[in-house]
């Protein structure tokens, strides 16, 4: 699949595209009052992330002492109207890593924001950020403020502001503790077939004629699910079998070429 979301490539007819989807984006964060507001701390609900994202500071979903992952992704995009993130368009590498941190657990997402950290070191501003969502993961407070926040410094600190390879992606996703294991296919249906509970593995597809990095997981229910950061009109989480699913996984152009899973 080469670069994902690679702005740098785009043509007029697809920056246009990309200009159409960002400026519904707006009008739909507008609606939703995503910027700009008080923090309301109420907690996400069953409606929120079947319905639409999630208002900037409403406290995601969880399931004990760590976000339910699939009910918490589903109302989680790239693209946000926050002052602070200009990278939307292309941060869809970014999400993925974010998104297999969150499917692996706290510890999991707390070793990709140290790693993060790391790399962002001496940077305060950046750290600012990082220290914030750290709180917000002791006291049970993410928000989707925190992870659009945290993935702007992702996306300085692994420099993938003009798209990823699939071997940066893979990297960022090894950073929360993750190990590739060798499937041998770079076949959606294959790498399914391979996945156990909480494991995932990309999946590089093409939207607006653009490649995009999506990510298939198995989670803790035993469900086979993907998540898409694009604006989807809808949930950003689909299950296997599902008209979104299938149209993504199905599709003749989807694969992830280093052919691995990670566990």
């Amino acid at each position: 699949m080469g670069i994902h979301c690679a702005t740098k490539r785009a043509v007029p007819s697809v920056r246009a595209a990309l200009l159409f989807v960002c400026a519904a984006s707006a009008a739909s964060a507008l609606a939703l009052g995503c910027a700009g507001e008080a923090p309301s701390h109420e907690q996400g609900s069953e409606d929120d992330f079947t319905a639409t994202d999630f208002r900037e500071d409403v406290v995601l979903p969880y399931a004990g002492d760590w976000l339910d992952a699939p009910k918490a992704l589903a109302g989680i995009g790239q693209f946000d109207r926050l002052r602070g993130t200009i990278h939307d368009d292309a941060k869809c590498s970014t999400m993925v890593a974010i998104a297999a941190a969150i499917v692996g657990g706290r510890e999991r997402f707390s070793a990709f924001v140290d790693e993060v950290a790391r790399l962002r070191d001496g940077k305060r501003e950046d750290l600012a950020i990082i220290d914030e969502a750290r709180k917000a993961v002791a006291e049970k407070r993410l928000t989707a403020r925190h992870i659009h926040e945290l993935t702007e410094v992702v996306v300085r600190a692994y420099k993938v502001a003009a798209g990823a390879y699939d071997e940066q992606i893979a990297t960022m996703i090894r950073a929360s503790g993750y190990v590739a294991v060798h499937v041998g296919s770079k076949r959606p249906e294959v790498l399914v077939d391979h996945l156990a509970e909480r494991e995932v593995v990309p999946l590089g597809t093409v939207a607006d004629d653009i490649p995009h990095i999506t990510l298939l997981w198995k989670d803790a229910r035993g469900v086979v699910r993907l998540y898409d950061s694009d604006d989807v009109h809808g949930s950003h989480v689909m299950p296997r079998g599902g008209k979104p699913y299938n149209a993504r996984v199905l599709d003749a152009q989807s694969s992830w070429d280093l052919a691995e899973k990670y566990r």
